[in-house]
């Protein structure tokens, strides 16, 4: 998933939130707008498992 915030303390409002239920897998900024990228914990908990197995 994606989301696009103005500014960082947006940014910063919607991860305290949503801390324990997304993990981040990007953080970009782009003409002063934060753009991040992210999915549900529990899917990367499960990605983190496959890759870990993979090595």
């Amino acid at each position: 998933m994606t989301q696009q915030f103005e500014n960082w303390t947006d940014y910063d409002t919607w991860l305290i939130q949503n801390y324990n239920d997304f993990a981040i897998v990007s953080v970009n900024e782009a003409d002063g707008k934060i753009n991040i990228d992210y999915m549900p914990k529990a899917e990367w908990d499960e990605q983190q498992k496959k890759e870990s197995f993979s090595k």
